[in-house]
C-alpha cells in the first residue's frame, strides 16, 4: 500500500478498535474506490460486513479479492463461510423463541451462532438479552460490552447497558475491559498483515453498507451492453416508478408488458451470464401469451432464474443502496426485486426494506401500503415489530381507530419489543 492508503487503513483500524464499525467501513469505501488491487483492505471490508451480519455482501467482497487479485486469503474467507448460510437460520430461529419467551432454548441457539464471529453484533446482543432475562446480569453485561466493543452505536446493545447499570452492574468503567480487547485486536491486526491475514483473522471481528465499487462497476457493464443492445432503452429511474402502492408482484408481472418481442438467443446468452439487469429488461416487456411454443421453455428459465436468484441480487443492491443512503437507486433495485420476489426466500426482506425505502423517501402512503402487504403475510416475522410500530405512526393522522389497534397489537403480541414507548402507548390509549 502506498503510503496515502497506508494512513487512511491505519485510521480504519482505528475506528475499529474504537467500536466505531461503520466509520471502518465507510473508511474502506473510500479507499478501494482508488482501485480494488488492494487485497488487505477489501479481506478487511469483507470480515467487518461479516461481523455484521452481511453474510452475501462479505461473501461478494471475498471473491472480488479472489478473481481481482487472486487471494488465497479471501478463498479460504470463502469456504469458512458456507456454514454461516446455517448459522443465519439459527439466529432468526433464536430470535423467535426469545420472543416467545423461550429463554433457555434461544440462548442455546444464540450459542451455537457464536461458535463463529459472523453476526457478532447481534448474536452477542441476543445472548446478553437472554442471560438479562435468567436474572444472570455479569453474563449480560459480558456480551452487552462484546457487542459494543463492535459497534458502540448498537441500538439493543446500548438499551440493555442503560438497564444494566440502572441495576448498579457497571461499578468499574467498561473502558477497561475494552481497552483490553482493542490491545489484544491490535496485535492480531499487526499479526495478520504479516502473514497475510488469514491465520489470525480468520473469523474477525451488523437493513450495512456495500460495495460502491462492485455497484459502479456493474451498472457501468449493464449500461455498454444496454447502449449496444436497446438503444431506445428507457431511463432507469422509470423502470418501477409506475408501480402503484397495493398492486402485489404477481398483478406487476401480468401487466408489466407491452411488446411482444422476444429474442430466445440472446436471452439464452443472457442466462448463461447471470446477466440479472439486462434480462430484467428483456422480459419486462414481453407478454407470456404472445411466446409460441418453442419459446416457452426459454421464457419460463428465465422466469424461474429471476425468482430464484435476480429476485435475491436486486435485494442485495437495493440493501446496500438504502444502507449508503441513496433511496432512489434503492427503490429501483428493491421494486425489481419485488416483481420477482414471490418464491423467494428473501421475499419477506424485501418487502420490509421496499417499505422501509419508501418511508425514507418521505412516501407515507405508499410506505403504509407497503408495510400493510408485509404485515398480513408476515405477522409474525422478523420484522414485524417495526412494521407494527410504522404502521401505528403512520395510521395515526389518516385512520385512528387502525392506528389504535396496531399499536395494541405490538403491545398485546410483543409486550418485551423495544419499539414499546410512550408515544406508542399513548395511541394505545386513545
Amino acid at each position: 500500500m502506498n503510503k496515502k492508503v497506508n494512513k487512511a487503513y491505519g485510521k480504519a483500524m482505528d475506528y475499529y478498535e474504537k467500536g466505531k464499525i461503520n466509520k471502518a467501513l465507510e473508511l474502506c469505501e473510500d479507499i478501494l474506490l482508488e482501485g480494488l488491487d488492494n487485497p488487505v483492505v477489501l479481506n478487511f471490508k469483507g470480515l467487518l460486513l461479516y461481523q455484521k451480519g452481511n453474510l452475501r455482501e462479505a461473501i461478494t467482497a471475498w471473491e472480488m479479492n479472489k478473481d481481482i487479485n487472486n487471494d488465497d486469503i479471501a478463498e479460504n474467507y470463502i469456504k469458512d463461510a458456507i456454514a454461516d448460510e446455517r448459522r443465519l437460520d439459527l439466529y432468526k430461529q433464536g430470535e423467535q423463541a426469545l420472543k416467545q419467551l423461550k429463554i433457555d432454548k434461544a440462548l442455546e441457539l444464540f450459542k451455537k451462532c457464536s461458535e463463529s464471529d459472523f453476526n457478532a453484533i447481534k448474536v452477542s446482543t441476543g445472548i446478553a438479552m437472554c442471560y438479562q432475562k435468567k436474572g444472570d446480569l455479569y453474563r449480560a453485561k459480558e456480551y452487552v460490552d462484546k457487542a459494543l466493543s463492535i459497534d458502540q452505536n448498537a441500538i439493543t446493545a446500548k438499551i440493555i447497558e442503560k438497564e444494566l447499570k440502572e441495576d448498579g452492574i457497571y461499578l468499574e468503567s467498561k473502558n477497561s475491559s475494552k481497552g483490553f480487547l482493542i490491545i489484544i485486536t491490535s496485535l492480531f491486526v499487526i499479526l495478520a498483515i504479516i502473514v497475510g491475514g488469514y491465520l489470525v483473522m480468520s473469523k474477525f471481528k451488523n437493513k450495512d453498507l456495500f460495495n460502491n465499487i462492485e455497484d459502479k462497476k456493474n451498472t457501468e457493464d449493464i449500461e455498454e451492453k444496454d447502449n449496444i443492445t436497446d438503444e431506445n432503452k428507457e431511463p432507469k429511474m422509470q423502470e418501477t416508478s409506475e408501480v402503484k402502492p397495493g398492486t402485489t408482484s404477481e398483478e406487476i408481472v401480468k401487466e408489466a408488458s407491452k411488446s411482444t418481442s422476444f429474442d430466445k438467443e440472446k436471452l439464452k446468452a443472457l442466462m448463461a451470464s447471470n446477466d440479472f439487469d439486462v434480462i430484467y429488461e428483456q422480459l419486462k416487456n414481453v407478454k407470456a401469451e404472445s411466446i409460441s411454443n418453442g419459446d416457452t421453455e426459454v421464457y419460463n428459465q428465465a422466469v424461474k432464474l429471476m425468482k430464484n436468484e435476480g429476485a435475491s441480487k436486486f435485494y442485495d443492491y437495493g440493501l446496500g443502496y438504502f444502507n449508503q443512503g441513496n433511496y432512489v437507486d434503492a427503490g429501483i433495485s428493491l421494486g425489481k426485486a419485488y416483481i420477482y420476489c414471490e418464491g423467494n426466500s428473501y421475499k419477506e426482506h424485501i418487502l420490509f426494506y421496499r417499505a422501509s425505502n419508501s418511508l425514507k423517501k418521505s412516501e407515507r402512503q405508499t410506505a403504509l401500503v407497503q408495510y400493510e402487504e408485509y404485515y398480513s403475510k408476515y405477522p409474525k416475522g422478523v420484522y414485524a415489530e417495526e412494521a407494527l410500530y410504522e404502521l401505528a405512526l403512520l395510521n395515526n393522522s389518516v385512520d385512528k381507530e387502525k392506528s389504535k389497534n396496531y399499536a395494541n397489537a405490538l403491545i398485546n403480541n410483543f409486550p418485551k419489543s423495544i419499539y414499546i414507548n410512550d408515544n406508542l402507548a399513548s395511541i394505545a390509549r386513545s
